[in-house]
């Protein structure tokens, strides 16, 4: 697992001192087995390769042999992968609609056992021009490095971060001992809570004041421990806690701020958690306040929270009350800023305005909430400045504002911005106030030295929240450009799947439709519509049945031809993955996406392993999922990782299929596509004004930034813990 953690962090490979033994030479057997590994796209660094072999026989091949599963693992090479059609694309290009329909019923008719009868070519060899990732000599001190790293994020974990997070309490006992003494994202507060109480209590129950100081925090430490949302944007099924769990909790809340407010933010979370806490149990003198507040909320006793009042200033129109409510909680007047700036002052009773007179009285507003943001803009969160920052500065530029309702890029939505207008000067100073105060915030930090800062990080979003993003190779933020190589001709996505463990059938459907640089539909491919000759866009053969869950899977392939489309008049394809069989991704014991990047979609076997691009488990808690949208005119593919509701973008046909789902597709990718994100090379560029020197050239550097070496835009736990404080 130490190698696990440290290859998919760093592209290290961690070898024990012990196995080191100097004698002999292996250097003709670490040469095979690095030529073996370049199948798989990689290669060991010289000081890895060096080491290597100075590693004792015995130990030698045992490391090989766990090195090769583990990178199988990264590219999908551990599964088979055997299409309908074992000569695609040119067998499923060459066939007739006849012929290939015919096939597809005959399959279904036999509930997926029947294949067409088809004997498999020789293929030519694939042009041997891939650039291979370089594995580099690891140690095992770096564990620490990255578990800290994970608890100082300045944001959302992914499930993959969790899932390291647990094992490094469960394995390494003394855990505990390395957190910081700040935990600054909650929800990552409330999983490393959980860890402590289930996997080390002896010393981690004891730490935990001081990352739980509010009502609410305690409130996600509870539904962490119960398996539940820690976000709290889901209904919460607490479970039975033990009476020493129950007694941790009442001794955070007897110090938590805010309950009673907390409270009747969410009277029904707290009345289903106080069932299972039992406060009235414990009788000390310290847990009073608990109690009294337990038996209001069950009383459903009136108290009018924080939001209550914001809200009700704002229905007033009365910018001068909700800032100065909003003062006590600097984050989310931040949040706010939009909405005050554009808000009219109320009208005094009986008093009668010109529209000069008006206009004035706005401009005295709208001065007294950029002096108020400024005063307090240094107690705003990091992450909170940058989003205001980067929404002020394109606000006024688009003749749409995005939105993701709760994050749910089905249910996106776009607003004119004609109304919605926001003198461009005030902008410009609301950015101007987030800038200055997050170079003033950076330049406390340890100076970075110079710094070589690529061009290339303006097309990697800054990795805000992870918390839904699914398990993969290489993990990017949502909305990030991932550029294709040039010599690429066409884009190859791919699924593979299993049924699931109880035998129940699962059929997946891997579609793409094709769009023009408006978004109005062009044509697609999918199990409907195998093969369109005029974009030449090939899909494998629809499967539907995974076959067993510890068998060896199915697969789906899905060719576009890169000039093709782009030659007539398309701009944008989406790829998309369908539960047909109507399982949620979640459920499935097994199911992935990825694709590859190919000079010749002839030459090579259909699934090269060394030229996969991005792999990632599908884990969505949907039935419907946009991994990515590819750019041809941009030659780049914008990461999408994104799950669909299929209630949302339903059209009035309904089903569960591409055709059905075109209009809340092309509104959520056109979404996806022009939303303004804060990028890696702006945010680090504010910390090279704050703390460092920019330099031209990587040779002068003493810290390199870029998408290929140095800190790049896959190390998150760095780029989270070190640049977002």
């Amino acid at each position: 697992m130490i190698n696990e953690i440290l290859l998919r962090r760093r592209n290290h490979i961690y070898l024990e001192e012990r196995l080191l033994t100097g004698s002999g030479d292996q250097s003709l057997r670490v040469l095979t087995m690095m030529k073996n590994i370049e199948s798989l796209g990689y290669i060991f660094s010289r000081e890895l390769y060096e080491r290597l072999c100075a590693t004792e026989k015995g130990a030698l091949d045992a490391f090989y042999l766990e090195l090769v599963r583990l990178l199988k693992s990264r590219v999908g090479a551990d599964h088979e992968w055997r299409p309908m059609y074992p000569n695609f694309p040119q067998e499923v290009m060459e066939r007739s609609q006849e012929e290939l329909y015919l096939n597809a019923v005959v399959h279904y008719w036999s509930g997926g056992a029947a294949y067409p009868p088809v004997q498999k070519q020789e293929r030519l060899p694939v042009p041997d021009e891939t650039k291979a990732v370089v594995l580099s000599s690891g140690t095992r001190e770096e564990l620490p490095e990255i578990f800290r790293n994970l608890a100082e994020a300045n944001g959302s974990w992914s499930e993959q971060d969790r899932q390291d997070i647990r094992w490094y309490f469960a394995n390494v006992p003394d855990a505990a001992e390395w957190l910081p003494d700040r935990i600054p994202e909650k929800e990552n507060a409330a999983y490393i809570g959980k860890c402590c109480l289930e996997l080390c209590p002896l010393t981690g129950a004891g730490m935990l004041k001081k990352y739980f100081r509010t009502a609410a925090d305690v409130l996600r430490l509870s539904a962490a421990l119960s398996g539940g949302d820690v976000s709290l944007a889901k209904k919460v099924r607490f479970r039975s806690f033990r009476r020493q769990e129950r007694r941790i909790l009442m001794d955070l809340l007897s110090e938590a701020s805010g309950l009673l407010e907390e409270m009747h933010g969410r009277p029904e979370v707290w009345k289903r958690f106080g069932e299972r806490l039992h406060p009235g149990e414990f009788h000390a003198e310290q847990y009073v306040r608990v109690r009294a507040a337990f038996e209001k909320i069950r009383n459903d006793c009136p108290v009018e929270p924080f939001a209550g009042r914001v809200e009700q200033a704002l229905l007033k129109k009365d910018a001068f009350r909700a800032v100065e409510i909003l003062k006590a909680r600097p984050g989310e007047r931040a949040r706010r800023r939009d909405m005050l700036l554009r808000m009219e002052q109320r009208e005094v009773p009986g008093e009668k305005l010109s529209w000069q007179e008006a206009r004035i009285r706005k401009m005295q507003t709208q001065q007294m909430i950029l002096e108020a943001f400024e005063a307090s803009a240094a107690q705003v969160a990091t992450p909170v400045l940058l989003q205001v920052r980067e929404h002020f500065m394109h606000r006024n530029h688009q003749a749409f504002r995005y939105y993701f309702p709760k994050g749910r890029l089905a249910a996106a939505r776009m607003v004119a911005n004609a109304e919605l207008l926001v003198e461009e000067d005030i902008c410009r100073q609301v950015a101007a106030i987030c800038e200055q105060t997050l170079t003033a915030r950076f330049s406390g930090l340890e100076p970075m030295g110079r710094v070589y800062l690529s061009e290339a990080l303006k097309n990697y979003i800054v990795p805000f929240h992870q918390r839904a993003a699914s398990k993969a190779a290489r993990t990017p933020a949502r909305g990030s450009r991932l550029p294709l190589d040039q010599q690429a001709q066409a884009v190859r996505g791919f699924i593979w799947w299993t049924n699931m463990e109880n035998g129940e059938r699962v059929d997946l459907d891997l579609s793409a439709a094709i769009f023009d640089e408006h978004w109005n539909y062009l044509e697609h491919v999918s199990y409907t519509h195998l093969c369109s000759d005029r974009y030449r866009s090939c899909h494998s053969g629809d499967i539907v049945d995974g076959g067993p869950a510890d068998g060896e899977g199915v697969c789906e392939f899905l060719d576009v031809d890169i000039k093709s489309i782009i030659k007539y008049g398309g701009r944008y394809v989406v790829y998309q993955v369908y539960s047909y069989t109507e399982q949620i991704f979640s459920d499935l014991p097994h199911a992935s996406f990825g694709y590859m990047e190919r000079q010749d979609v002839k030459s090579g076997e259909i699934f090269e392993p060394r030229l996969v691009r991005q792999y990632m488990e599908l884990t969505s808690g949907t039935k419907v999922v946009i991994p990515m949208i590819l750019d041809c005119a941009a030659r780049r593919m914008v990461w999408c990782d994104a799950g669909m509701s299929l209630g949302a973008c339903r059209n009035n046909a309904g089903g569960n299929n591409l055709e059905s789902n075109l209009s809340g597709v092309a509104l959520a990718c056109c979404t996806m596509v022009n939303m303004h994100r804060t990028n890696l090379y702006d945010l680090l560029k504010l910390h090279v004004d704050g703390r460092g020197e920019l330099c031209e050239t990587k040779d002068n550097a003493d810290r390199i930034f870029d998408a290929e070496e140095g800190i790049t835009p896959f190390d998150t736990d760095v780029i989270l813990a070190e640049f977002m404080q």
